[in-house]
């Protein structure tokens, strides 16, 4: 796979596991931070991924004024795949490896898998 492929993969694979994990973020299914208007967001995470978008992808990300430098009126303005560490996080799977649910769990680590075996073959490159 050439680099061009291998990161429209990747980004693919980032934007279907943000559609995955959406389901199970908030309320009961975030333990401790459930209520919370911006959960698990954190101004670390930003940076890591303004520096990450930069470093990796070439691409300079605007900052909103918010204290959350990429928040914006609806949510995080960084695409999933300039935000892996957001976008693969999901409070259940941090803290217990499991959500109780089989078949969204086998979903989860297959997808989560198959990116880092993408990032591996990127970075080889």
């Amino acid at each position: 796979m050439k680099k061009g492929e291998l990161r429209a993969a990747i980004s693919r694979g980032y934007r279907e596991m943000s559609e995955l994990t959406k389901v199970k973020c908030g309320g009961d299914k975030c333990p401790g931070v459930g209520n919370r208007a911006y959960r698990c967001c954190d101004r670390m995470h930003c940076q890591m991924t303004i520096d990450h978008a930069y470093k990796d992808w070439g691409i300079r990300l605007p900052t909103t004024g918010h204290q959350l430098p990429l928040m914006g009126p609806t949510g995080c303005t960084a695409l999933p795949h300039l935000r892996p560490w957001c976008t693969l996080h999901q409070c259940q799977i941090q803290e217990t490896g499991s959500t109780k649910d089989r078949g969204w769990d086998a979903k989860y680590f297959r997808l989560r898998n198959k990116l880092t075996r993408l990032e591996q073959q990127l970075a080889a490159m």
